[in-house]
């Protein structure tokens, strides 16, 4: 790689998980929407993904985001994972909003709360920022609709029966004890063993096209179990990822997707408030309303809520060097 320019950042973590969002350093982007922007990164500068995200200077786990102008919202964005791009990210949308606050982009100014509009490859979505003395005590956002696509799909070569839902991205959910799978940190390693091998075998079946209406790859595989407490229902959760990662945060597309399938299924009602809780015990609160405007669509779409908060953690600049002998990072599975 050659010389690369200083490329700034403000690092955040929602729930846990990291968000590190550029704030310079990086090249002219070409489009006209944000997807275009993240296609033209993609192809011409995907190094400056694997620099920032991979080892040394973040992990299998680190996920960016690139602030862009927008023609159809206040701001655009799109994301970064260590593998892949994402056409959207709950978790890390939460640390956008707190970034931009860190940055003064958007200011209080003796109100309560504000929105903006925020433009992202699989959408435009709402974002409200609610303050206490001018400190955000949360971020909710309204995502891109969420939707059911098949329950209850059994493959003998697949450990347990598994759902399908959409949330901004695809999932597959399955109730963690059918699976053998602890939602607790100590859980963790079994969970990406068996959640690595379910991600592949369905895909493939995907692929085959043994799933009707299936036509692309799922994203990750999310692990639930659901209970009542004094009337409120607790979503407990683990999302994986890859065979190394795993969401730390409740994840908001995963808590979108889970929100249709629990609707669908009868356990909560439409427009329900829930917690959906990760196995650190941080919480996001989450509901859904049945899109009124989702045209033929045979499946039933939910407009999903979903509300969290991040703290900023550092800001920094990374450099790099043509004599770095490892100047793309390395990831080690």
């Amino acid at each position: 790689m050659p010389d690369t320019p200083n490329i700034t950042t403000v690092d955040s973590h929602t729930a846990g998980h990291p968000t590190r969002v550029v704030t310079g350093g990086l090249p002219e982007l070409q489009g006209e929407t944000v997807a275009d922007k993240m296609d033209d990164f993609a192809q011409h500068h995907d190094h400056l993904r694997t620099f920032l995200l991979h080892e040394p200077r973040g992990h299998a786990a680190m996920v960016g985001a690139v602030l862009t102008e927008s023609t159809q919202a206040d701001f655009g964005v799109f994301f970064l994972g260590s593998y892949n791009y994402l056409p959207m990210c709950g978790h890390a949308t939460i640390g956008l909003a707190v970034t931009l606050d860190h940055l003064g982009l958007i200011q209080p100014k003796g109100r309560d709360s504000l929105q903006f509009n925020l433009e992202v490859p699989a959408g435009v979505i709402s974002v409200r920022v609610r303050y206490e003395n001018e400190q955000i005590i949360s971020v909710g956002f309204k995502n891109v609709a969420a939707f059911m696509i098949a329950a209850d799909l059994v493959f003998p070569d697949i450990p347990a029966t598994f759902d399908l839902a959409y949330g901004g991205n695809w999932y597959a959910l399955i109730e963690a004890r059918s699976a053998s799978v602890d939602l607790t940190p100590n859980g963790v390693r079994h969970a990406m063993d068996v959640g690595s091998f379910v991600k592949m075998a369905i895909n493939a079946h995907i692929d085959a096209g043994d799933i009707p209406h299936m036509a692309e790859r799922i994203h990750s595989v999310l692990f639930h179990q659901g209970s009542r407490v004094d009337g409120q229902f607790i979503n407990r959760q683990l999302v994986v990822l890859a065979p190394n990662k795993f969401d730390r945060s409740p994840c908001g597309t995963g808590t979108s997707a889970r929100l249709a399938q629990l609707i669908e299924a009868g356990e909560i009602q439409p427009g329900e408030r829930i917690v959906s809780r990760n196995i650190l015990d941080v919480d996001f609160m989450a509901s859904a309303t049945p899109v009124s405007d989702a045209g033929d669509c045979a499946k039933t779409h939910y407009d999903p809520v979903i509300e969290g908060l991040a703290h900023i953690t550092g800001t920094h600049t990374f450099i790099g060097s043509q004599d770095d002998p490892l100047a793309d990072g390395f990831l080690c599975n």
